[in-house]
């Protein structure tokens, strides 16, 4: 075999291995990027034929194809040759590994840019440069944030699937409050009625048998305060009632029901507060008493077991607020002191861990910088006094001292508001809050001045489109309303 033959088989081994790699990578991938998968497949085949059937060349000493070279390296009779082209091909698939790893990258990078650059008018709606009027409270959802002004006005940023009644960027009025999950939105309006609209497949919009409702329709009326999240929607009533709908996979329905589609049956009474997260719910009651039902799989009820409870049981009492990530708890006593309990993966329950035990979340919080993995299921205290208010979403926590807020737990995205990995101990990250939301990755914090910052991801112009940079930033302008 010449020099320009061995050349040629270095080529198709090169070529090969990036096709059939390039394969499996892009098998992961959606939609019509999966065709690309298909013809990497078909061309890698191609080669590999070839390179598996090719000819001895005249005048070399021993084989050459790389099925018999196995063979006679297992027999051990290999000619200088085979055995140049064995470490030649070795190498080869080392090169053609990250040559498919890279093209499935560049690929993937280039459909995402084409998303986005086709959608330009509606990235262009829901970023507003401005907000008129001031700010009164921010909600963050997956994949989009949201600002509410004094006057009820509606502002969103990210994927909101919401349209803006004028120029402005104002996507609704007369609102009170909204919570946004997956794909569903709840809105509460200033005169206490909920509308919903969105995803249903999980029966988180009462009253409607279709699987996605396109506009807002009317739930219920008399209703003080919602919570949402992708399995489980919340409704407390102005009596103090509390009513829940979703899938009741983990039992945080508080029902036998698989899953509940009306608000027929009461959960609880004298509710002041409640929290859903993906498994579990929480309510706080007139009395400062703490409930929880639904999963108890990393002990976050703070019962000293991770037993399930299908009825919603007291957790503690005393309390004034809380706050719920996923698979954690926060809850604030009547004396300003704090306490945690659950998933201590990414430092979460702002405490330093009383064992070592490993849980299942251990290789993703390796990966991801994490802390600790090691759950509590009995509550223990947070180094913070006189603490105000509390917030949880994801696995990263926060708390507020009077205009001070602390945060700890996961950062992979620079949703704490600080630079760095996860933080296991509560941090210092802003000095002058009146206002926070925390979910879907991001921060969101209205400062004393009135400014509107936000912190975290930014994939889908949910925090404004700002440069890129790190902790707080500015998401809009905010103007003073006319009159």
């Amino acid at each position: 075999m010449n020099f320009l033959g061995i050349v040629l088989l270095v080529l198709f081994y090169f070529y090969t291995v990036t096709c059939v790699f390039f394969t499996v990578e892009v098998a992961a991938l959606k939609g019509r990027r999966r065709r690309w998968g298909w013809l990497g497949l078909f061309f890698g085949l191609i080669g590999l034929v070839v390179v598996c059937f090719l000819p001895n060349a005249k005048g070399v000493t021993g084989e050459t194809n790389p099925i018999r070279v196995l063979w006679r390296k297992i027999t051990g009779a290999v000619s200088p040759v085979a055995v140049w082209i064995m470490v030649a091909g070795i190498t080869v698939v080392l090169g053609g590994t990250l040559l498919g790893t890279r093209l499935t990258v560049y690929l993937e990078n280039r459909s995402h840019e084409r998303e986005l650059s086709s959608s330009e008018s509606e990235k262009e709606t829901m970023t507003p440069a401005s907000v008129t009027g001031k700010v009164a409270g921010v909600a963050c959802g997956t994949g989009c944030n949201f600002a509410v002004t004094e006057s009820g006005d509606l502002y969103g940023w990210g994927t909101t699937q919401m349209t803006a009644l004028d120029e402005s960027g104002k996507i609704y009025q007369n609102v009170q409050k909204i919570c946004a999950a997956g794909d569903t939105i709840y809105l509460l309006t200033t005169d206490h009625v909920l509308y919903a609209k969105g995803d249903n497949t999980n029966s988180l919009i009462p009253g409607q048998s279709a699987e996605y409702v396109e506009s807002f329709v009317e739930v219920e009326g008399k209703v003080r305060d919602i919570a949402l999240s992708e399995t489980a929607g919340a409704i407390l009533k102005e009596s103090g009632n509390l009513y829940v709908v979703g899938v009741n996979t983990y039992g945080q329905m508080g029902r036998s029901a698989e899953r509940v589609t009306d608000t027929s049956q009461r959960m609880a009474a004298q509710v002041s507060k409640v929290v859903v997260t993906g498994r579990s719910l929480y309510y706080l009651n007139e009395s400062g008493e703490v409930y929880g039902v639904g999963s108890n799989a990393y002990g976050q009820f703070g019962l000293g077991h991770k037993e399930a409870q299908a009825a919603p049981v007291l957790l503690t009492g005393n309390c004034v607020d809380l706050a719920a990530g996923e698979d954690f708890l926060l809850v604030l006593k009547n004396n300003g002191t704090l306490w945690s309990a659950g998933s201590n993966c990414f430092g979460q329950l702002g405490r330093e861990p009383e064992s070592e035990e490993e849980t299942g979340d251990a290789a993703e919080a390796a990966e991801e910088n994490a802390v600790s993995a090691a759950p509590e299921i009995k509550f223990g205290q947070i180094d913070l006094e006189g603490v105000t208010a509390v917030y949880a979403g994801g696995r990263s926590a926060f708390a507020m001292i009077g205009t001070e807020v602390y945060a700890w737990g996961q950062n992979h995205l620079g949703q704490l508001g600080t630079d760095g990995g996860n933080i296991a101990l509560p941090k210092l990250v802003h000095r002058k809050a009146v206002q926070l939301a925390a979910g879907g990755n991001c921060t969101l914090l209205v400062t004393e001045e009135g400014r509107l910052m936000g912190a975290g991801d930014r994939r889908y112009y949910q925090l404004g489109t700002f440069s890129d940079g790190s902790g707080f930033q500015e998401i809009a302008e905010i103007k003073e309303a006319e009159g």
